[in-house]
């Protein structure tokens, strides 16, 4: 087979954060000043997503503000949860709710998106996850969960829904609360036709992004038996897949880096079971990563 990650060499990036708290809720700045701060520093656009608030106000137009929300509880069966909702605008329900499909409907009732809020800090079973309906992602990589307890990265629970057969993208957040150093620390890098809500959440629901705490992902692929890389400067390139798949290529000495990588997917002998999707890490030499989304192989 051949398939390509759904971005197109040369077509513009739009980068946004997809969940930020201000103080409407336990932020501790105004939605205003934070969307200033992303403004300053190089975004196009910003999700405020404070627990239970609805954003209810105009901006000045200088960078693209989604109006979000997160809701979190203790559900029966999932355990404790945290989900956020792109483009919101009902009437925020009483918290906690206590029932994480509720939570999806009324989060997605405007035909916004909602994803699965840093599964690893919520000790959510990855066992579980794929059951979980109505979601576009998880978020593999969350700042504020990183910094506070080093529980941030979820792509152990990402790969575990993966290899289920359950679609589902990853996103890199920062969740700032900014009492910490928990800003500017995870993004998403989203190919859309323009940079207006509709268009934007089109390109997020159909994966035409890749997750990013700074490297960047030029070209993935896979022709045939071969997938393939090309990135910004890297120390490690990974191909990641379900199971004991994948392949890791790596700069060759200490200070190196390497920019394209190949994996030859035939199985080994004494593999029994073949890869299902192929997934690009990509880590730099500061320690940081960026993900892609899947690329499905059946």
């Amino acid at each position: 087979m051949s398939a390509v990650f759904g971005v197109e060499p040369g077509k513009r990036y739009f980068r946004g954060n997809l969940h930020t708290h201000t103080t409407r809720s336990d932020g501790g700045k105004t939605p205003e000043e934070a969307a200033a701060w992303y403004r300053e520093h190089g975004y196009d656009f910003v999700a405020i997503t404070d627990h239970g608030q609805r954003l209810d106000r105009q901006f000045d137009g200088s960078i693209l503000v989604i109006p979000g929300m997160e809701l979190g509880g203790v559900d029966p069966y999932f355990g404790m949860y945290h989900a956020v909702g792109l483009n919101v605008f009902g009437a925020p329900p009483q918290q906690p709710v206590n029932d994480l499909g509720a939570a999806i409907r009324f989060l997605s009732a405007d035909g916004g998106l909602v994803q699965v809020c840093h599964p690893y800090w919520c000790g959510m079973r990855s066992a579980r996850m794929h059951e979980i309906e109505g979601v576009y992602a998880l978020e593999v990589f969350n700042t504020t969960c990183e910094t506070a307890i080093a529980k941030g990265l979820s792509s152990v629970h990402w790969d575990d829904v993966l290899s289920t057969g359950r679609r589902l993208w990853g996103v890199a957040v920062d969740d700032t609360h900014w009492h910490s150093p928990d800003y500017g620390g995870g993004w998403v890098m989203v190919q859309a036709d323009a940079l207006d809500v509709a268009s934007l959440l089109g390109a997020l629901r159909a994966g035409r992004f890749y997750a990013s705490q700074g490297p960047e992902i030029l070209e993935f692929g896979v022709d045939g038996d071969r997938a393939y890389a090309r990135t910004s400067p890297a120390r490690r390139i990974s191909f990641m897949s379900n199971y004991y798949n994948g392949h890791c290529v790596r700069a060759t000495d200490a200070l190196g880096t390497i920019s394209e990588a190949e994996w030859d997917m035939r199985p080994a002998a004494w593999q029994s079971i073949s890869s299902s999707y192929v997934r690009l890490e990509v880590d730099d030499i500061q320690g940081r990563r960026a993900w892609s989304q899947p690329i499905f192989l059946s």
